[in-house]
């Protein structure tokens, strides 16, 4: 189940880089601070992007700069947004005292209390305390997280502590400051008029030089790497440490599957790319999220065009804004200045004509190239196009007055008036173009009503195609059948001859032909609780990132659908067994579950004082350790604080934590005693609990969630870096053939009902659970179970799940599953006929919301990848009930949302397609066995 290595992953993803063997590169930079330190300069500005490597270049300055002559403190301003000044100053003064090493029979810090009062104690009484301990060496604060401290937010520390630096530091020679941002310096004007004259220097990319090293050092030893490996990962990463990183943490786990300690360009392939992508993907999101929206459509665009030409190389290449034009874009000021601005931010290159024929090349690139995959991958073109319609205020506040003018007696050519100066103020408003089409349609302007169609046709061409010929966009997309087995015989024989050295065809085969005869004593399925680890099947590469993310003291958040095995993969990691094979001595880890959910309602302080008291039952041999948590037990209110303090202890007895709490997505819900600030706080005290602080080496958390913690949470801005950046990213997703074979390997069974788990499970590993559950049963008791007796206690013992997925989806969620399911159906329902041959291009509109149920494991692809069908047939067949269950209530309120993203007449007849089958329930019936083989005898 899970191979034995002694070679541990030495690549570091999540966190930064603390140890100074593990650092390459940056030698002017740090060459620039120990010229302008030793120039007694006392400000030094770093501001970089995020990712780029600012912690980290932080906690190496003491390693390469200043000698005897200076004492480095790190501090952290991430979590003290929030803060009074007096707040920030006493854990400023209390971490100086910590770092330093002053004795505090020497030397106390002052109290939060006494600064309220007169904040001029820290630099009039604590400082110089401080400088008299020094001797003659200077005291260097590293302020990481900067702009935390640069909005305009008047109850915290920001309005008052950039004039309170900029006085200590005139008033004591021996104070110095290096201080990193994280945001563009021209986006932050306070920060410039306190430290105009200050030297500055931004943290950029690294040479080849120090990438390469970065790729190689960290492996020395254990993997040679080819000059085109190198090569091949700097054209993805661009020299960029974090992507850099991530790549080669990749390329480690796949050649060590492959038992191949020799990397050349074949490692670095697609399969690694797309898990470095998944693994990145909080850094990557912040990578888009934090630029303005004409910077993003312009983004995409360029991605996009470079796609174009690395499929069409003979073709002339479009620029961004000509590319844009074929999707109904208006260029404007805002796109004209975005790609220059794009390239001054260091997001994209500029390709001079004079390196390459102007007319083989796009004129810009993206400058990582991981990025530019990514973005093809998770934002399309199409989907970013759309925000441009919100960039004006005025012009959306002038089409809301203007649609309440529509549904009064106002003359349709007084509101095409109004709608067009909408358009004169936003020419990329696309719904009131719509509007004017249908508006001039209505009054029989058809050449107007053709120009404006023409136009909404590149935009839109579903919405569009009332006016205008067939939708000929290159993104329709075509229904597919989806593989099936006839019999298991002579399916699996077919696939033989197909693919003759498919082992899970031949294990089939010996299956059916010679059934094992073997007496089991009890059921070996799982159902209801989480699955022992003695039967955990499959999620190998998983499982060998979580104990790289362990091993590392980094931190994995890992997230799937209901079903996929989140808890049984958490429990598995409690496995003392599973952690010997990983080669990882258990006994110096303390392992502690907690599913989130337990705490009602959640509150931070219940959850910190749930964390101690489980550490407390998993040390009861150590006397020491129970003496301390026994003693903050005692305190009225558990804090994170509180938790550093064990960990402090856990590391000085060479030992760590690893966290593991499930169903982390509730410690996001606010309540009445739990708002979204204190979300804001909780999460960034476990950000800095994990990731900054002190006691991070004897820490490693594992969460589970529903969705990616990006999607989750309270609303980032750019003041800081994200809540979630401290984990790396992976998804639970569903088992694959293999996977099954293993999981229902000696089940004896019809090829009906083979071929009908496949349908109805979909690679759910709870619905298998089940399905194996009810077959070993009856197998057990010597019964023959029928196709139509395992199609009805399957419903019955996973109904709850079925619904449970349809009543989460939201209602343009549930409209997205009818057309789908109303898709399979056409030309099936025999009294009406309907045509939704161009629905496809509806899919291409609402593709976030297709993939994000995806994602869920509600919908698939086709293996063309050109179109959906359900996962479980069992979903599909409830989808068709629902429909048959409608009212007329129902009826009004989904023909709104159909009318939202379909043309009126195309809404009308999905509208009349479900009031015939709600209506016509026989009809469904005979129907419902196209879904597939067990779902039919569920009618």
């Amino acid at each position: 189940m899970i191979s034995s290595t002694n070679r541990k992953n030495p690549y570091i993803i999540g966190r930064p880089i603390y140890e100074k063997e593990l650092f390459f590169g940056r030698d002017n930079l740090f060459n620039f601070i120990d010229a302008n330190l030793n120039n007694n300069e006392d400000v030094i500005l770093l501001h970089g992007q995020r990712r780029i490597g600012k912690s980290s270049v932080l906690y190496q300055i003491p390693n390469f700069v200043g000698g005897d002559k200076f004492v480095f403190v790190y501090f952290d301003l991430q979590d003290k947004a929030r803060l009074t000044l007096a707040e920030v100053l006493e854990n400023l003064a209390t971490e100086i005292i910590r770092k330093v090493e002053l004795k505090q029979d020497n030397i106390k810090p002052p109290l939060k209390t006494d600064l309220e009062a007169n904040s001029e104690i820290f630099s009039e009484k604590f400082l110089p305390q401080v400088f008299e301990n020094l001797g003659d060496r200077n005291l260097v604060l590293l302020l990481d997280e900067f702009d935390v401290l640069s909005n305009d937010n008047p109850t915290s520390a920001i309005e008052d502590f950039f004039p309170y630096l900029g006085s200590i530091i005139s008033n004591h020679q021996q104070l110095f400051i290096i201080p990193v941002v994280g945001r563009r310096l021209d986006d932050m004007k306070n920060l410039l008029n306190l430290f105009r004259r200050a030297p500055n220097q931004e943290i950029g990319l690294l040479d080849d030089k120090s990438a390469a090293q970065l790729i190689a050092k960290p492996a020395e030893g254990v993997l040679e790497y080819g000059e085109d490996a190198i090569a091949a990962i700097l054209e993805l990463s661009a020299g960029h440490p974090y992507f850099t990183q991530v790549i080669c943490f990749q390329v480690f786990q796949q050649v060590e599957a492959e038992n191949n300690w020799q990397v050349r360009s074949a490692n670095v392939n697609n399969i690694v790319v797309d898990r470095a992508i998944k693994s990145a993907e909080g850094g990557l999101t912040w990578f888009r999220d934090r630029l303005p929206v004409p910077e993003r459509v312009i983004f995409s665009a360029v991605a996009e065009a470079q796609r174009i030409a690395a499929m069409k190389p003979t073709q002339v290449v479009k620029e961004p804004l000509t590319l844009l034009k074929e999707y109904g874009v208006v260029p404007t000021e805002s796109l004209f200045q975005a790609a220059d601005r794009l390239v001054e931010w260091g997001v994209l290159d500029t390709l001079e004509s004079s390196e390459l024929p102007l007319e083989k090349v796009p004129r810009y690139r993206l400058k990582i190239e991981l990025v530019r995959r990514w973005l093809l991958k998770r934002y399309s073109l199409r989907g970013e196009v759309q925000e441009l319609e919100n960039l004006s205020s005025e012009a959306s506040h002038i089409y809301k007055l203007a649609t309440e003018l529509r549904q009064t007696l106002v003359t349709l050519t007084s509101v095409i008036a109004i709608y067009e100066q909408v358009l004169e103020i936003n020419p990329n408003h696309f719904k009131v173009l719509f509007d004017l089409a249908e508006a001039y349609l209505v009054l029989e302007d058809f050449g107007k009503a053709i120009e404006f169609y023409q136009r909404g046709y590149q935009v839109n061409p579903i919405l569009a195609e009332d006016g205008l010929v067939e939708s000929l966009l290159g993104y329709g997309q075509k229904l597919m059948e989806q593989r099936k087995w006839e019999i298991a015989k002579e399916q699996f024989e077919k696939v033989l001859n197909l693919d003759p050295d498919n082992t899970l065809a031949q294990e089939r085969l010996i299956e059916i032909k010679q059934p094992p005869k073997r007496k089991i004593e009890r059921n070996p399925f799982t159902i209801g609780q989480p699955v022992a680890p003695e039967r955990f099947v499959g999620r190998e590469n998983l499982i060998a990132t979580a104990f790289d993310q362990i091993y590392n003291r980094s931190n994995l958040a890992i997230w799937g659908a209901p079903g996929m095995g989140k808890t049984s993969f958490l429990n598995l990691l409690t496995s003392e067994q599973v952690w010997h094979s990983q080669d990882i001595d258990p006994s110096t880890a303390v392992i502690v579950y907690l599913n989130c959910l337990e705490i009602t309602p959640f509150m931070a302080a219940s959850f910190w004082r749930r964390i101690i008291y489980l550490i407390r039952e998993k040390t009861e041999d150590d006397s020491v350790l129970q003496n301390i948590i026994l003693e903050l037990l005692k305190k009225p209110k558990s804090t994170k604080d509180h938790l550093r303090y064990i960990l402090k202890k856990l590391g000085q007895q060479n030992k760590f934590l690893v966290l593991l709490l499930d169903d982390y997505d509730a410690t996001l819900n606010s309540h009445s005693q739990y708002t979204e600030t204190d979300i804001e706080v909780f999460l960034t005290e476990c950000r800095n609990l994990a990731h900054h602080s002190e006691e991070r080496k004897y820490l490693s958390m594992i969460v589970t969630s529903l969705r990616r913690l990006n999607e989750k949470g309270f609303s980032l801005t750019t003041d800081g870096s994200p809540w979630y950046n401290h984990f790396g990213f992976q998804r639970l997703t569903p088992l694959n053939d293999k996977e099954i074979g293993m999981l229902l390997s000696g089940m004896s069974m019809t090829g009906e009902i083979r071929e009908g788990i496949e349908e109805i499970a979909g690679g759910n590993p709870a619905l298998l659970q089940n399905a194996g559950f009810i077959l070993y049963n009856t197998i057990r008791s010597g019964e023959t179970i029928s196709a139509e007796v395992f199609a009805r206690d399957f419903f019955a013992a996973t109904k709850h799940f079925f619904q449970d997925t349809w009543q989460l989806a939201n209602p343009l969620e549930q409209e997205l599953l009818m057309l789908i399911a109303l898709y399979n159906l056409k030309d099936r329902v025999q009294k009406i006929r309907y045509d939704l041959s161009d629905i496809s291009v509806v899919f291409n509109h609402k593709e976030r919301e297709l993939m994000d149920l995806e994602e869920r494991c509600v919908i698939k692809r086709t293996v063309e990848n050109t179109n959906y069908s359900f996962t479980s047939a069992i979903m599909e067949w409830w989808v068709i009930r629902e429909i048959e269950n409608y009212n007329a209530e129902t009826f009004k309120h989904r023909e709104k949302l159909f009318l939202y993203f379909m043309s009126r007449q195309q809404a009308e007849q999905v509208i009349n397609v479900i009031n015939y089958l709600s209506k016509n329930k026989e009809a469904t019936k005979s129907i419902v066995k196209w879904v597939g083989k067990l779902a039919a005898y569920l009618v």
